[in-house]
């Protein structure tokens, strides 16, 4: 059923209890036909104070190649934000409250976001929020025509479908990590020299890969399913399966008739469009990481420009990779529940090798695994390399990735020797003398 949604103001004065939407506020509605009507006033939110500097998420242009006008292309002192909140059929005022209150507390594109806590007061929606947000704030459903109540009723189907056995769904790989992948992507767009090298249409296809990157994972390795010889190994030959997959099923949901929020573009832009978002898409395979990241940053030395639209599908392939494996970077008490998050679901992969008389993959057996090792090993080798490159490249704008990250690793490493002079003390005490 498509929801009805409204948008409500949101801003950082106190609100008044008999007037709890501003007048200023931007809705939408369903007339008989099903075709949303409008009626669109502006409203403004302060921003939030972690922001020192903020920008536009791209420099926006449109396809006639006039500038894309916004207001808020640079934030200096009090000036402020333009924000609209969406609301979806059948919210209760307790449930919109909160998120109001969310949204003044944390703003949509800032670093440290805990989208653990809007899934929770959105009813299990942050996939939804976080896109609709982000596609009417940077004018993304303008410029391409997007139909608005199919761009709700794809959110809709890919938060109930994220996972490929809905009655079994993922502890990790689910719409809650789109969300942050997605909600990642936008901060990282934010950053001057992301921001200097794409343009619209680059902005919208990372937006849509981020949503799509992992959708309806099986919960189970590649490596897994090349082993097993599942059909989606057999499929795509056993070359970047789950990622060919997710490319796959996104397009399969993105061109049904009441989802296709692709409808405004030309054949030529959809083929262009198309191709972006799968080699994105594509880049997230782990086992291409370190070639990526060899590309990047042998340009980030040699001062390239970023021009090509190659060089612009290498950066567009970094932004994902890096907000893909981000969650080291983020809060503590967030990254703490990605970390255990992913344990619980290479868990079930190795009970499930248990049963099965298979070698257990790495990582996987749950006695004989220790989270703080793990999580030391996951940044050395796959976390660090990316986002130092990129943080270099981004300069100081991403100084708050690089020292989380080092803060997070330094509290694994201090928990990993603990235990180590645990077990040492342990082996020594039962040394018996001769």
């Amino acid at each position: 059923m498509t929801p009805l949604m409204r948008w409500i103001a949101q801003g950082k004065k106190k609100r008044k209890k008999k007037n709890k939407y501003t007048k200023n506020a931007e809705e939408f509605s369903f007339s008989d036909s099903g075709r949303i009507s409008t009626t669109m006033s502006s409203t403004s939110v302060a921003r939030h104070p972690s922001d020192v500097k903020r920008k536009s998420m791209l420099d926006l242009t449109s396809r006639k190649g006039s500038s894309l006008h916004q207001s808020n292309d640079e934030f200096k002192g009090p000036q402020c934000l333009e924000i609209a909140i969406p609301v979806i059929q059948g919210m209760q005022d307790d449930t919109v409250e909160p998120v109001q209150n969310f949204f003044e507390q944390q703003h949509f594109d800032a670093w440290h976001f805990d989208v653990f806590e809007l899934h929770r007061i959105t009813n299990n929606h942050s996939l939804w929020f976080i896109a609709m947000i982000l596609f009417e704030h940077y004018k993304v459903i303008d410029i391409f025509q997007i139909n608005t109540a199919y761009l709700s009723n794809l959110l809709l189907h890919m938060e109930e479908s994220y996972c490929y056995d809905k009655s079994t769904p993922n502890p990790y790989h689910n719409s809650i990590h789109a969300a942050d992948v997605l909600q990642t992507t936008a901060h990282f767009c934010t950053t001057g020299p992301v921001q200097k090298r794409l343009r619209v249409i680059h902005g919208f296809a990372l937006f849509v890969a981020a949503l799509g990157h992992d959708y309806r994972h099986p919960g189970k390795t590649n490596a897994f399913l090349i082993h097993t010889q599942d059909d989606i190994a057999i499929t795509y030959n056993d070359m970047s399966v789950l990622e060919s997959f997710h490319a796959a099923e996104l397009f399969k949901a993105l061109l049904r008739p009441n989802m296709n929020i692709l409808g405004g573009m030309d054949q030529n832009e959809l083929r262009t469009f198309r191709s972006m978002v799968v080699k994105t898409i594509l880049a997230t395979d782990l086992a291409q990481g370190f070639e990526y990241v060899g590309l990047f940053k042998g340009h980030v030395q040699t001062g390239h420009a970023f021009e090509s639209e190659e060089s612009k599908q290498l950066l567009m392939a970094i932004v994902m990779k890096v907000a893909d494996v981000s969650h080291p970077c983020k809060q503590w008490h967030v990254h703490c529940n990605w970390s255990e998050l992913i344990s619980e679901e290479f868990f079930i992969q190795g009970d499930l090798e248990l049963a099965e008389n298979m070698p257990i993959s790495p990582l996987c057996s749950r006695s004989n695994h220790f989270l703080p090792k793990s999580q030391l090993d996951f940044i050395d080798f796959v976390v660090r390399p990316c986002v130092e490159v990129f943080a270099e490249y981004c300069s100081s704008e991403a100084s708050i990735w690089v020292d989380t990250m080092n803060d997070n690793y330094g509290k694994w490493k201090a928990m990993y020797e603990v235990e180590k002079q645990a077990k040492a003390a342990k082996n020594n005490s039962q040394v018996q003398p001769a």
